[in-house]
């Protein structure tokens, strides 16, 4: 052992000495416990000084109001436009709740109301806008010499597929960057993604709560309410499931625009996702069923898309339920303690691995 590593081990020990954290004392504890083991890793070390680097490289910090490093007339264009296309992307997010949560079928066929004639028309519209904008981005991007990042022009390229997933568009040049309201251009990380997710809880189990009311009146007391009302029922109930939809799908667009780990933050949030997607299934297949199908089949279209609404609804108290738990602190110590634990399982699994191919680099340089 040189003298820097004793400088080190000593700088360690004196640390030990001072530190009256029980947990971190534990851990220290489990992990000399395993120092015979490891043993043949701190040999590999000395040849691979990278098996030292152990530091975190996650990201805490919150950084928005960021300035733009370039100053052609593309990006000038995208500073004048992030604002209103985020708007614009929320409006369009609005119109798509309102037009699948009130798009029914029966037996005389597609049953669509002047309102949502309307809200179609409008969207279509705004779809035109979101092409023009493409079609602007591309000309100024050639004119200006800029290239746009491979990260930020596929996003684009979806919006044009899905307009309110322009709520989560990157910089066209600095795709780590994104625009939020009150942020403006902010930086991509798990810091920013942990803010909103702490901005987002408490409204979300709040607005996830507006199911009960919907499905206690659409049980037992539809009738009551309506004479009560003196309305149709039936489009109020829609608006309030609308809500509560518009509300799942911001959160989602906006925290997985955010992540930088997309398939994991789908595999945290699946009942999110299905509770976006339903509406889509039933949608999609009642148009199907429109196209080639008899009256008869018009009706099962009919009950098929109430089934998928009825199992949002389930997945709408099982997110609820589920983020109302995580609040709670015995819920969440046992939740995360779980996940620690399988953490340092795949992480000693890991270390054994890689303790076996020391062992084999060792006795290969013996054999030479």
């Amino acid at each position: 052992m040189n003298q820097k590593q004793k400088d080190r081990k000593a700088s360690l020990l004196a640390a030990i000495d001072r530190c009256e954290n029980p947990y971190l004392l534990a851990r220290i504890e489990a992990l000399l416990k395993r120092d015979t083991l490891l043993q043949p890793i701190g040999e590999l070390s000395k040849n691979y000084p990278s098996l030292l680097q152990i530091h975190s490289k996650r990201d805490l910090s919150v950084q928005t109001h960021l300035a733009s490093k370039n100053q052609s007339k593309l990006l000038h264009y995208q500073e004048l436009t992030a604002a209103p296309l985020f708007f614009t992307s929320l409006l369009m997010l609005l119109i798509t709740a309102a037009i699948l949560n009130n798009f029914s079928i029966g037996e005389e066929g597609i049953q669509l109301n002047p309102f949502l004639s309307k809200l179609a028309i409008v969207y279509s519209i705004g779809w035109l806008l979101y092409l023009l904008d493409f079609l602007i981005i591309i000309f100024l991007s050639v004119k200006s010499d800029t290239r746009i990042a491979l990260n930020a022009f596929i996003p684009k390229v979806l919006s044009l597929l899905f307009p309110p997933l322009g709520l989560g568009l990157r910089h066209l040049v600095e795709p780590q960057k994104t625009w939020l309201p009150f942020y403006h251009w902010s930086l991509c990380n798990e810091g920013l993604l942990n803010r909103l997710k702490q901005q987002f809880s408490i409204p979300m189990i709040i607005i996830a709560l507006l199911i009960l009311p919907v499905v206690i009146i659409e049980w037992q007391f539809y009738e009551e309410v309506e004479a009560f009302l003196n309305t149709d029922l039936s489009f109020v109930l829609d608006m309030v499931q609308g809500f509560i939809w518009l509300a799942f799908a911001l959160e989602f667009i906006l925290l997985i625009s955010i992540t930088p780990d997309r398939l994991t933050y789908i595999k945290k949030n699946w009942i999110d996702l299905l509770i976006i997607l339903l509406p889509f299934i039933s949608f999609v297949r009642t148009l199907r069923i429109f196209k080639v199908a008899r009256l008869t089949h018009l009706v099962r279209g009919y009950k098929l898309r109430a089934l998928l609404m009825k199992a949002r609804q389930g997945f709408i108290f099982a997110s609820f339920f589920y983020r109302l738990l995580a609040i709670k602190p015995d819920f969440q110590i046992k939740k995360l303690k779980k996940k620690l634990d399988q953490n340092q399982a795949e992480r000693e699994i890991i270390e054994e691995d890689l303790a076996k191919f020391a062992a084999w680099v060792q006795q290969k340089k013996r054999n030479l």
